[in-house]
């Protein structure tokens, strides 16, 4: 499974870069990528247009749904103060990708240097698809 971060959903939405939006979309077919829900909390919030919150929300309602759990939360806080002591600060809803990739084996894919970097530290595996 590939865990997207923000960057990803946002870079989607503005049609950044070619063949992305066909990967992403093969992806969201297989269900082959999902997100915790923070992440696409964070971008309703950060949302330039309210003309994106249905593409958001469909998003959301497609991608394979992750537990979430106080357990969870809490160790997506204990890892950002992990990573903050190292000097490494990431948000929140980064430290949630993080936590989840970390705990279920999966891949991340991201296009956030910093939040590469901290994967990068604690062992986790990247997505880093060809040609886009």
């Amino acid at each position: 499974m590939i865990v997207a971060d923000l960057t990803i959903w946002s870079a989607a939405l503005q049609g950044r870069a070619r063949g992305f939006d066909a990967l992403l979309g093969d992806l969201l077919a297989r269900g082959g990528v999902t997100s915790p829900g923070v992440v696409f909390a964070q971008l309703l919030l950060e949302a330039e247009s309210p003309d994106l919150a249905p593409r958001l929300r469909a998003w959301a309602a497609q991608v394979p749904a992750v537990v979430e759990t106080r357990g969870s939360w809490v160790a997506a806080g204990d890892l950002a103060a992990h990573l903050a002591d190292d000097g490494d600060m990431v948000h929140i809803a980064d430290a949630a990708v993080l936590a989840l990739c970390l705990r279920e084996g999966w891949s991340l894919w991201t296009l956030n240097p910093r939040l590469d970097a901290a994967a990068r530290s604690l062992g986790v595996q990247r997505y880093s698809p060809q040609g886009v």
